[in-house]
Formats: C-alpha cells, sequence, structure tokens
C-alpha cells in the first residue's frame, strides 16, 4: 500500500468515529458503561454472597461436628478417669480395712507396751534418785577427807 491509501483509510476510520461520536453522545457513552459496570458489580456481590453463605454453613457444621467428636473423646476420657478413681477407692478401702483389723489387734498389745514403759520409766527415776544421792554423799565425804589430811600434815610437822 501506498501512502496515499493509508491516509485515505486513516481518513475513513475517522470520519467513522467523528459519525459514531455525533450520532451517540459521550454522556451516553458514559451512562451505559456505568450500567455495565453497576450490572457487573451486582453479579460479582450475589456470587461472593453465595459462596460467604456456602462457606459459613460449611465453617458450621464443621464446628458442630467437632464439637461432637470432642465431647465423644472427654466423655470418655472422663469415664475412664472415673473407673480408675473407683478402683482406687475399692484398694483403698480394702487397705483401709486390712489396717484397721491389724490396729484393733495390736491396741492390747500398745496397752502392755505403754505399762511396760511406765514402769521402765518409775524404775528409772528411782535409779537416777539413788545413783544422785549416793553422789551427793560421796561429794560431801571427800571435802572432810582433804581437811583431816591437812589437819594430819599439820600436826607431822609441829612435832
Amino acid at each position: 500500500m501506498s501512502q496515499k491509501a493509508i491516509i485515505e483509510s486513516w481518513k475513513k476510520v475517522k470520519s467513522q468515529i467523528d459519525n459514531f461520536v455525533k450520532d451517540n453522545n459521550v454522556s451516553e457513552l458514559q451512562k451505559s458503561v456505568v450500567k455495565r459496570v453497576q450490572k457487573a458489580q451486582k453479579d460479582i456481590t450475589s456470587v461472593v454472597e453465595e459462596d460467604i453463605t456456602k462457606v459459613k454453613s460449611k465453617i458450621k457444621n464443621e464446628t458442630k461436628q467437632i464439637e461432637k467428636m470432642v465431647e465423644k473423646l472427654i466423655n470418655s476420657e472422663i469415664k475412664k478417669a472415673q473407673k480408675f478413681v473407683d478402683e482406687q477407692k475399692k484398694e483403698l478401702s480394702k487397705i483401709q480395712s486390712k489396717l484397721e483389723s491389724l490396729v484393733q489387734k495390736k491396741k492390747p498389745a500398745k496397752k502392755a507396751a505403754k505399762k511396760a514403759k511406765k514402769t521402765v520409766k518409775k524404775v528409772a527415776k528411782k535409779a537416777t534418785k539413788k545413783v544422785t544421792k549416793k553422789t551427793t554423799k560421796k561429794v560431801a565425804k571427800k571435802p572432810a577427807k582433804k581437811a583431816a589430811k591437812k589437819s594430819t600434815k599439820k600436826v607431822a610437822t609441829k612435832k
């Protein structure tokens, strides 16, 4: 193509655009564009809202399912713990009954042991009293002997 043909084709396009703009006002084009954009926004929001409601409902369902599972697990663990505690209580009650039976049997022995302890204490007190009396007598006698010895020494030197 030559330059003249290209220039003529540009002129034709320009004239077509001008005719189109003259026929359709720019304000009408703007209005139509705005309407189309609004329709697109409505369509998008409706789709998104539907998706959001679907997502919300799925989340609710999943939370309910998870809560049920957790409750089942917790209940089973609680039952296991209760069984364990009950078993321990039974064992403790058995042990307690054995201890009580042993304690009841040993109570007379304890009384006899207490009596024996009391008598041992009495004997020990009497013995300590006797020992203290003897030591006090010996202590009292010793100074007298020393005094006697001193006097004998003095007497011997005088002669």
